[in-house]
């Protein structure tokens, strides 16, 4: 086990014999919670075969970087174990689940609704993630590359949180992350939008296209969102800023520092304020908090 700096220490025996519960299957690996002997909580990942790992240096090269990005906003790795027949990542554990089941999960009766103050928060956490990986090495060019609601996981105090992912362009994450705000306003899955018209479907952010060009702006808002008052002109500065992000033109996408100021201008700051965390608890009890590839995710371009 290779730890980073700040991790207390445990042995690879203490991970392999502690109580785990599995969170969830992806395209690296399937992720547990794991308990160890002493209570301490984290989230393990174990990384399929089939992930591109070139070999141990590599490997530990790309750790190493990895390791090294601190933020608020996104998920601290605390160590790896790497072995030619297992390779494993351990995390931080986020208690409060993903985005992704704030917002689809439960939506029958009984259900706790995602309020507008806690999206647009949650929103301006995910921003900030993805610019400190985009600003943290500008000879690298880091970037995170798959920005999707499943991936974005909330902490105990309701912070968004995000895990890194592959290699893409910048430019890439700037769309990923242009689908999850649209996947924010309108309460849709990224890939699973119907028309209406033929039965057929498109992407979220085609079907966003088409509407706001019939000028149906409105009827693009998710219907739990309408219970909320005054709250209009917010949304179609987050819809602004989403459809800019997801401009089919890499070179007309704004750059993530960007992104974070025009969020945080939508409120004047406001999107610090506390979340409401009595909906993200409830809606946490029964939340998958590493689940991937539950809705299809959003499309690098």
């Amino acid at each position: 086990m290779v730890f980073f700096e700040g991790t207390r220490r445990f042995e690879l025996e203490d991970l392999l014999r502690a109580s785990a519960e599995m969170l969830g299957k992806g395209g690296f690996g399937t992720a547990y919670k794991a308990v160890l002997d002493d209570g301490n909580e984290v989230a393990v990942k174990r990384l399929k075969d089939a992930v591109n790992v070139t070999g141990k240096k590599e490997f530990e090269q790309q750790m190493e970087v990895l390791g090294r990005l601190r933020h608020s906003n996104l998920v601290s790795l605390k160590a790896y174990y790497f072995a030619r027949e297992e390779k494993l990542l351990v995390c931080e554990y986020m208690p409060n689940g993903s985005l992704f089941w704030l917002l689809h999960g439960n939506r029958g009766p009984g259900r706790t609704p995602l309020d507008w103050t806690t999206r647009l928060k949650i929103a301006a956490g995910a921003a900030r993630g993805v610019a400190f990986i985009h600003n943290s090495c500008k000879t690298l060019k880091l970037t995170h590359g798959d920005i999707k609601s499943t991936n974005v996981l909330l902490d105990g105090s309701g912070n968004a949180r995000l895990l890194d992912g592959r290699k893409p362009t910048q430019k890439s994450d700037v769309y990923s992350f242009g689908v999850l705000l649209l996947e924010i306003l309108t309460g849709k899955c990224p890939n699973l939008v119907e028309t209406g018209h033929s039965g057929g479907a498109m992407d979220l952010p085609r079907w966003v296209q088409s509407v706001v060009r019939e000028e149906w702006t409105a009827e693009v808002f998710d219907l739990e969102l309408m219970r909320y008052k005054d709250i209009e002109e917010e949304m179609v500065g987050l819809l602004q800023i989403a459809m800019a992000c997801t401009a089919a033109t890499a070179d007309h996408r704004p750059k993530m520092g960007h992104v974070v100021k025009m969020i945080e201008e939508i409120r004047g700051g406001g999107s610090e304020t506390s979340p409401c965390n009595d909906g993200i608890n409830s809606a946490a009890e029964s939340s998958p908090c590493l689940s991937e590839d539950t809705c299809g995710g959003t499309t690098s371009q």
